[in-house]
């Protein structure tokens, strides 16, 4: 008996930390809202819409028939909407950290308005081209490093960690 009270003791005393971090209080659940509505605007859904249209032209030009076109589209749009939506739960506790709440509202309502949305479409765009310009001007460097690297160590070793590590 002696020892059930001993761990229903240590049971409780464990618990309590534990339910002390359950739910937020009402002002960090306000930050944590607001860091996800930073999110959806700066991530969610317009950037959605732009992913899906550049899917769209990428495979327009990619030769497939029109059936696998809009069938690549869709599940890569799926797939990246499943990724984003992922992401920015796992980025919001981390938003919240990292702004204050005076500046997730500015944020949200700049991001918000007209021109706000317009700057984020931009963005989007400017970003796409950014990757587009730097994809050839990285892939050499990347090559002659791998390269350098290759020389100096044990290409071998570093092939087999991969490996090991993609299992």
């Amino acid at each position: 008996m002696r020892i059930i009270a001993v761990i229903a003791a240590l049971l409780a005393f464990a618990a309590g930390p534990a339910l002390a971090q359950g739910a937020p209080d009402a002002a960090r659940q306000n930050h944590l809202d607001l860091a996800g509505r930073y999110l959806e605007l700066t991530q969610g859904g317009e950037i959605m819409k732009q992913m899906r249209g550049q899917l769209e032209e990428g495979y327009a030009e990619s030769g497939l028939p029109a059936d696998q076109r809009a069938w690549m589209v869709e599940i890569f749009a799926d797939m990246f909407a499943e990724v984003m939506t992922a992401t920015m739960v796992e980025l919001r506790d981390d938003v919240a950290d990292s702004f204050t709440v005076q500046e997730l509202e500015t944020a949200i309502a700049f991001y918000g308005s007209p021109i706000g949305r317009s700057v984020i479409r931009k963005q989007v765009e400017i970003n796409l081209e950014i990757q587009r310009v730097m994809m050839p001007l990285l892939v050499p460097r990347m090559t002659e490093l791998m390269e350098k690297f290759c020389l100096r160590f044990d290409c071998a070793a570093l092939g087999e960690a991969a490996a090991k590590q993609g299992r």
